[in-house]
C-alpha cells in the first residue's frame, strides 16, 4: 500500500468520514450499519440497509441472549464450534422480555449455506465484539472485495470450491487471518482498515476505467436463469422506462462470459420468458451470497409473453430436460444454438420482432434442420 497516498486520503475530509463510519464502537450499532450499507450502494445499489440491520439484531439478541459464543471467540476450533452449533431462533419482544419459539428458526443448526449466505450480518456483530474479526460486506459482489484487496496488495487465501457449506464460513475466518495481518504491517485501526477496503482501495477502482460500460464482445452462450419476488420483477418491469435500471445483477452459470446472453424466466405466480439480456461481466463466484455465482447484466430486450404453457405446448421446447423438469433448478442453465433459435422462432409467432433480439455468434455456419 501507498503510505503517502494512504496519509492524504486518512486527512482529507472524505478519509475521516468513512474511518468514522466503521468505528467499532459506535453509539448506535444499527444506526452505523444502515450507514454503512448506504455508503456501499455504491457497489451495490440493491443493498437493503434495512434488511443488513435487521439481521444484525437478530444475530446480536440470538448470540448474546442464548450465549451462543463461548470460550475465546478468535480462536479457529472456538469459531468452527460456534458455526457447527449455532442456530437462529425466532422470537417475539414483549417491552424488555424476549419470547422465544420453540420450533421455528430463521436459521436452523444445519442450514451452513444459510449460515455463510447471512455472513455480512453476522461480521458485523463480531466486527463489533472482538477485534480479530472484519465486516465483510457486499456478498453478491464479492469481486469488489478482491479487486481491493489486490490494490492494497493483500492476497486472499483461495476460495474453496465446495458444497460443504461449512467451509465458507471458516473461509471467512481466515480472511480475517489476513486483514490482520495487513493491518497489523501497516499499524491500522479496525476503522482504518475498513476504510482501506471499502473506500480507499474501491476509489483506485474507480479511477480504472476498465470497469466502464463499452462495448461487448460477440455472445457465444445462452443461459437461462430465474427471476422471483418483487425487487426482480419491479427490476425487470422498468425496462425501457427508468434510466437508472438498465442493468442488474443475476443469478448465473460460473462459466458465464461477458457478451453472453441471459434469458429472465419470472418463475410464479408469473411463469413466462420475461425479456433477453447481456452479460457485462463473466460469473462471478460468491462465497457469503446463497447463489453462489451472479453475473452483472445489461441491454434487456422485452419478449413477448411466453408463458410455461407455451413451452409445454411447443414440440420443441416440451422435450427439454429443464422444461420436463417444471423449471426448476432454472439458475444457471445453459441452452444450445438451436435452442435460442427455437426460442427466436416461437417469439416470433407470439408477435416479437426478431430482428430486436440479439443474434448468437455461431462462428460458422450451422444446420439448426
Amino acid at each position: 500500500m501507498n503510505k503517502t497516498l494512504w496519509n492524504y486520503y486518512k486527512q482529507s475530509v472524505d478519509g475521516k468520514k468513512s474511518i468514522d463510519l466503521f468505528k467499532p464502537e459506535p453509539d448506535d450499532a444499527y444506526q452505523a450499519v444502515e450507514r454503512i450499507a448506504e455508503f456501499l450502494k455504491n457497489w451495490d445499489k440493491d443493498i437493503d440497509p434495512h434488511h443488513l440491520g435487521d439481521g444484525l439484531f437478530i444475530y446480536e439478541v440470538n448470540i448474546a441472549e442464548r450465549h451462543l459464543l463461548n470460550g475465546e471467540p478468535s480462536s479457529r476450533n472456538t469459531f468452527e464450534t460456534f458455526v457447527e452449533t449455532y442456530d437462529l431462533k425466532e422470537f417475539d419482544l414483549q417491552g424488555e422480555n424476549i419470547i422465544w419459539s420453540e420450533d421455528r428458526y430463521f436459521i436452523p443448526v444445519d442450514k451452513f449455506r444459510q449460515k455463510a449466505a447471512t455472513v455480512d450480518a453476522l461480521s458485523m456483530y463480531l466486527y463489533y465484539c472482538d477485534s480479530y474479526f472484519k465486516p465483510i460486506l457486499l456478498p453478491r459482489r464479492f469481486d469488489i472485495i478482491q479487486r481491493s484487496c489486490d490494490v492494497l496488495g493483500i492476497e486472499l487465501p483461495a476460495i474453496p470450491h465446495t458444497k460443504d457449506y461449512k467451509e465458507f464460513l471458516m473461509y471467512y475466518y481466515d480472511i480475517c487471518g489476513v486483514l490482520n495481518e495487513f493491518q497489523q504491517e501497516n499499524e491500522l485501526t479496525d476503522a482504518e482498515l475498513c476504510a482501506c477496503l471499502y473506500d480507499y482501495g474501491a476509489r483506485v477502482l474507480l479511477d480504472d476505467k476498465s470497469h466502464v460500460e463499452g462495448e461487448l464482445p460477440q455472445p457465444t452462450n445462452v443461459w437461462l436463469t430465474g427471476a422471483s419476488g418483487k425487487g426482480d420483477f419491479d427490476f425487470l418491469d422498468s425496462l425501457g422506462k427508468q434510466q437508472d435500471s438498465k442493468t442488474s445483477i443475476w443469478a448465473c452459470n460460473e462459466r458465464t462470459r461477458k457478451g453472453d446472453l441471459i434469458i429472465v424466466y419470472c418463475t410464479s405466480p408469473r411463469s413466462y420468458l420475461h425479456s433477453i439480456w447481456r452479460a457485462d461481466s463473466t460469473g462471478i463466484f460468491n462465497p457469503f451470497d446463497y447463489y453462489h455465482c451472479r453475473t452483472t447484466v445489461r441491454d434487456g430486450v422485452r419478449l413477448p409473453q411466453i408463458s410455461f404453457s407455451d413451452l409445454k405446448d411447443d414440440s420443441y421446447f416440451s422435450q427439454l430436460p429443464i422444461v420436463r423438469r417444471n423449471l426448476q433448478g432454472v439458475n444457471g442453465i445453459e441452452l444450445s444454438a438451436k435452442d435460442y433459435f427455437e426460442l427466436l422462432k416461437l417469439a416470433k409467432r407470439k408477435g416479437g420482432n426478431t430482428t430486436d433480439y440479439p443474434q448468437l455468434y455461431i462462428g460458422g455456419t450451422v444446420d439448426f434442420g
